[in-house]
């Protein structure tokens, strides 16, 4: 770009610093002159070399006072980029956002708004894309990405805090029949029910993702008695019809974490209870759990 010439090659000599090549800028503007000076007096006044030398040494004392002074207030006046620069390392490196000073009308006034605003705006976007990443399109609950992510966190939670968790397979006994029937409109109603009346049923620590079709599963950091009667809740609100007498019909298997389970496992034992849900006749909440093997309607 045009106008950075001085820059790059300031930078050829100081290629890490801003503040050297300031420094440097100064210290050859006031000291090159003053000694081309000193050296010309030299060469044309040999006859009052102790008056010259004199004189010159209290000049060049003057020189470098105003040198001084003129790196220290520039060195001041940098502070608004190094912190322009600090923030920024930190928002690329912990999403940490800016609060610069917006102050000052000059080029630093523009730049500190500039980069106030900038990271803000890339901070939301950054927000965004990351929860339509892992947002189901249709339902809002997490997709299968966001589903894996709490369901490990979910596990690695229990297991760090020896808290109780409760993982839920949720699966839709009759999707296929609605859609056959009413449309696949009407299938897409099952299915944003579901979400929102478990949202409502099972309070906001409740974590629920579709982990794929009409399957879902459902996070609890409750006991087990407190976690079923919360679901069984959510399945008898499920009951109520939504339109053309349509109700929605899950089948529910239940799996409680003991310490060591990883979550897949946790998964796959959650899983398996549904499909004993399902082969029982659906509409049921199953655990699957030897000495807890029950069902509900």
């Amino acid at each position: 770009m045009a106008g950075l010439g001085v820059y790059r090659a300031f930078s050829r000599v100081f290629p890490r610093s801003f503040r050297a090549k300031l420094m440097a800028a100064v210290l050859g503007g006031t000291m090159l002159p003053m000694l081309v000076f000193v050296a010309w007096l030299l060469a044309h006044n040999g006859a009052n070399l102790d008056q010259l030398l004199t004189a010159t040494s209290l000049a060049i004392a003057v020189t470098l006072l105003g040198t001084l002074i003129s790196l220290l207030l520039i060195y001041q006046l940098l502070q608004p980029l190094r912190m322009v620069a600090d923030v920024v390392e930190a928002y690329y490196r912990e999403h940490r956002l800016p609060a610069l000073p917006e102050i000052g009308r000059d080029e630093i006034g523009v730049l500190m708004r500039g980069v106030n605003c900038g990271l803000r705006e890339i901070e939301l976007g950054r927000l965004e894309m990351e929860r339509l990443s892992l947002e189901d399109p249709l339902t809002h609950a997490m997709n299968r990405r966001g589903s894996e992510r709490f369901l490990l966190s979910c596990v690695e939670r229990a297991g760090r805090e020896s808290s109780p968790l409760m993982l839920y397979a949720v699966d839709l006994d009759n999707l296929k029949a609605v859609n056959d029937e009413f449309g696949h409109a009407a299938g897409d109603q099952l299915l944003i029910t579901l979400v929102e009346t478990a949202r409502r049923c099972l309070g906001g620590e409740a974590k629920i993702g579709r982990w794929g079709g009409d399957e879902f599963l459902v996070c609890l950091h409750d006991p087990l008695p407190l976690a079923n009667t919360k679901v069984l809740d959510w399945q008898r609100a499920l009951r109520a019809p939504i339109q053309d007498g349509i109700v929605v019909r899950v089948s529910i298997g239940c799996a409680e974490y003991r310490a060591g389970t990883d979550a897949m496992q946790l998964y796959r034992d959650a899983d398996a209870a549904m499909y004993r849900a399902k082969a029982a006749g659906g509409s049921k909440l199953v655990c699957l759990d030897e000495e807890r093997d029950f069902a509900h309607r």
